[in-house]
């Protein structure tokens, strides 16, 4: 039979903009009417067909019912080579709990009539010509209450894109996007044009807004400025963290995609006010903001245009903001990713858990970096995935990297041996998704897309092709380690999306969209305005379906740690859990600000008391949500509570943080480290003895390697024979440059095993290029390098076109070959000196073939 190509896949947000091919993907009371989507290819290559709207219909039926109820479908729209019909089953008379089947007929004027019904997973849909068939493996689904999958309130618009958001101590949402209005350049300096061919736009403002979820009215800040205190500072892209005393420090900002702001400022939440403060050591752009034990807040990684040497340069150099001041370092000795996932643990370290190897950071003193070399992230590098800490010193990690991945980790990080141990993956393979800790101690996942590609397009970093977002949240329980499928979302959350828990316990998802593609080239444009989402909608998890949630009476504005406290409530003996949240501060799918404790309580004289935590170690000073919990998993509406930082702490690591008591106390290696990129990169030079290797880099990244940069050094730094990384790579050519510990040649035949195992496909290695230095000879006609050393004899050949492993960004392909590179071999054959004259030094592209090395000559100094 000539089946046609139609597709029903329930899960996917088919077509654009649609919570699922089933809408609603998982229907509760009271739903009228569930709509099923049907997709057909119409025309391009492959098996096109032309679907019909008669003859195409829905048949469903209760599993009790013998017929079948039959739905015609009606043409819904056409996205591309793709047309979509929909058909609405009525459900508004089926109870609770009723079951319901169905399968799809689809009419074509090219094609045979086919049937689609489902696969195993009941997520998929398989073609068939035989109805019977179909009948027999119906899709279902189950008219369920909110109590099982929860329910999504309707959209609702912002005054921006809520790509940064923060829960304030007045229980007001802060938010802020990238510019204040379309119209505007998505840049400050320099400004960029709306599109290819267009004069520069003005330069982007971007205005912060307070939401307040109690009657949705919003209402801007003042804007931020620079010192000078009229210029605007774009917080686009920065980090933050909330100080003991309610306020919201942000560090960095925008000027340009990879060009961060070197100024930090602090919002008053009870003022609504903007006040620069300090500068730092140097910009930064996607920096992680943390707040430590001390009430101090570390500052790391971002990247920033040096003027000086006209490039963008990863930002090396830690630094601790304390008193209105910030201290630097040291650093780790080599590139952070941006946004790097940092976590407080219990023994006062922090750790950052976003690359492969997992690193602890001693801030004491100046400063003390370790890697952990023997704990690794199962799944290679897994960039824009949350990483939650959901208990003290217990880190959930799920999901992220290209292709994404559906799977999870934990580590617990009081262990004396730390490792990641996998729990249960995800239902749904995901990246750019958030993940949001509830009162009772599980984690919900939203957004993201589950589809990827490959590095250097726009779908390997955040693929909004229709179907590819998961609109579908999940929660994952720590005591199970499984997953729920919950109801789906309306919108798109998925590059630039945002979620945060609230005080009424519910969780508002926001956001999306913004930035730019074709990143660096002559073409690049805004993302289509379909996929920035200036809007919201809140959800309520299941948990708030399951009876009343208990009421906290009376309880303390601030408590102090190891303090006993009364909690006031109605029914104290119902209570099952008290917990406190830190205030969320996210972006960019990741939310280093949140964090739980769990309280010990008790019941006397009826009266119910808590425990506040032990120490600032566990529970950095600042205001959390209180919730208590009861038997039924409901939770209250939290009370906002500051937990109060200890003097004592505070003092010390003010006296710890001095720059000279840093530099006596650190070791030598930290000495060096706490150094910038361009200084590091002398010392590397000057170490490196060993051959010289350059790498060609395609990252995923739409903001190039020279931001972007973390993973593949990383990468790199763990290749066989690899002693040394340039700190800097060459963002224009997308190279970086390695050294060897000694004379030998590149394990190719290695290296790119290697280099995938680690980052998969974030980035590829594209070639790597050596300059040799060295006598010619003449085997058989065949030009050789001599074997020098470690280094074996090389075969020398041309120059294959579109060889180089340098990139043309524009052009999104290898640099083309000028006249003498491209006639460099050439050159060397006719010249009468080259074969056994005095050393010569030639560069090219080198590959490992299976009698040895051969090197295309792009290059010949005699």
């Amino acid at each position: 039979m000539a089946l046609g190509n139609a597709w029903h896949f329930p899960g996917n947000p088919e077509p654009f903009g649609n919570a699922g091919m089933r809408d609603p993907v998982f229907p509760t009371d009271p739903v009228s009417a569930v709509t099923i989507f049907s997709g057909n290819q119409y025309q391009g290559g492959g098996n096109p067909g032309n679907q019909l709207q008669d003859g195409s219909a829905v048949l469903f039926k209760q599993t009790t019912d013998a017929a079948w109820t039959t739905v015609p479908m009606v043409f819904a729209t056409a996205i591309d080579d793709n047309k979509y019909y929909s058909a609405a089953i009525p459900i508004g008379a089926f109870a609770a709990g009723t079951v319901v089947q169905y399968y799809l007929v689809i009419a074509y004027d090219d094609h045979d009539t086919t049937f689609l019904q489902a696969d195993v997973t009941d997520m998929l849909s398989v073609t068939t010509g035989d109805q019977a068939a179909a009948q027999a493996a119906p899709f279902t689904f189950t008219i369920e209450t909110p109590d099982k999958r929860g329910q999504w309130g309707d959209p609702f618009t912002l005054l921006n894109v809520g790509i940064h958001a923060h829960v304030l101590p007045t229980g007001l949402v802060l938010m802020w996007g990238r510019r204040d209005n379309p119209q505007q350049s998505l840049d400050t300096d320099p400004a960029s044009p709306l599109a290819p061919g267009l004069p520069p736009a003005p330069p982007a403002t971007c205005t912060p807004f307070v939401w307040n979820p109690a009657n949705g009215n919003m209402t801007q800040t003042p804007q931020p400025t620079l010192n000078d205190g009229t210029t605007n500072a774009n917080l686009f892209c920065s980090g933050h963290a909330f100080l003991p005393d309610g306020r919201l420090l942000v560090t960095g900002g925008h000027l340009a995609d990879s060009h961060g702001l070197n100024q930090a400022t602090i919002y008053d939440p009870a003022a609504d006010t903007w006040t620069p403060t300090a500068v730092m050591n140097d910009g930064r752009w996607y920096p992680t903001a943390i707040a430590l034990p001390s009430g101090s807040v570390l500052v790391l990684s971002g990247s920033y245009f040096d003027l000086t040497q006209n490039q963008v340069v990863n930002n090396l150099i830690p630094q601790i903001w304390s008193d209105g001041n910030f201290t630097s370092i040291a650093s780790m000795g080599a590139a952070f990713d941006l946004f790097p996932r940092m976590h407080v643990a219990s023994t006062g370290l922090v750790y950052m858990t976003s690359l492969v190897q997992t690193w602890s950071l001693d801030v004491s003193g100046g400063g003390t970096w370790t890697p952990l070399p023997d704990v690794l992230q199962p799944n290679g590098l897994c960039d824009y995935a949350p990483s939650v800490l959901y208990d003290v010193d217990k880190v959930l990690f799920a999901g992220g990297g290209n292709p994404p991945t559906a799977n999870a980790e934990t580590i617990d990080l009081s262990q004396a041996q730390l490792a990641w141990v996998a729990t249960n993956p995800m239902n749904f393979p995901r990246r750019q998704h958030n993940g949001t800790i509830l009162p009772d101690g599980t984690v919900l996942v939203t957004g993201g897309t589950r589809g990827g590609g490959a590095p250097g397009t726009a779908e390997a970093f955040n693929d909004l092709d229709p179907g590819q977002p998961v609109h579908i949240a999940e929660l994952w329980d720590p005591k199970t380690g499984q997953w729920t499928m919950l109801a789906a979302e309306s919108t798109d959350r998925c590059y630039h999306s945002t979620a945060v828990l609230l005080p009424d316990g519910t969780v508002l998802s926001a956001g999306g969209g913004e930035f730019i593609l074709n990143e660096g080239t002559p073409q690049q444009v805004a993302n289509n305005p379909q996929d920035t989402h200036y809007d919201a909608q809140v959800f309520s998890p299941p948990y708030l379906f399951k009876g009343p949630q208990p009421q906290i009476t009376s309880a303390p504005d601030s408590v102090n740690y190891g303090d006993t406290f009364e909690i006031g409530t109605a029914q104290p003996e119902q209570i099952a859990t008290i917990s406190l949240i830190r205030l969320p501060s996210v972006t960019h799918s990741f939310n280093a600000g949140q964090r739980i404790n769990f309280l010990p309580s008790q019941i006397a004289g009826g009266t119910l008391t808590a425990t506040a935590p032990p120490n600032a170690n566990v529970c950095p000073p600042g205001h959390y949500m209180l919730f208590i919990v009861n038997l039924q998993g409901v939770p209250s509406v939290a009370k906002i509570i500051q937990v109060s930082a200890p003097a004592a702490a505070a003092a010390q690591v003010r006296e710890a943080a001095q720059p000279e008591a840093a530099a006596a106390g650190a070791s030598a290696p930290a000495r060096q480290a706490a150094t910038d990129a361009f200084a590091l990169r002398a010392t590397v030079r000057a170490a490196a003895s060993g051959t010289r290797a350059v790498a060609g880099i395609t990252g995923i990244c739409p903001y190039g390697i020279a931001a972007c940069w973390g993973g593949a050094n990383e990468a790199l730094r763990s290749l066989e024979g690899v002693q040394y990384v340039d700190p800097i790579p060459d963002g224009d050519r997308s190279t970086a440059t390695v050294y060897l510990e000694d004379d030998r040649l590149p394990a190719l035949d290695h290296w790119d095993d290697q280099f995938r195992r680690m980052v998969h496909q974030t980035y590829e290695l594209r070639g790597v290029e050596v300059t040799l230095t060295g006598t010619i000879e003449a085997r058989n006609d065949v030009l050789v390098l001599a074997g020098e050393g470690r280094r074996p004899p090389v075969e020398l050949v041309p120059l294959d076109p579109g060889g180089k492993i340098q990139w043309d960004t524009a052009a999104q392909g290898p640099q083309a070959a000028g006249p003498a590179e491209a006639g460099a071999y050439d050159t060397l054959t006719r010249s009468a000196g080259a074969v056994g004259a005095r050393p010569l030094t030639v560069t090219g592209p080198l590959h490992q073939v299976q009698t040895g090395y051969r090197l295309q000559v792009r290059l010949v100094e005699f």
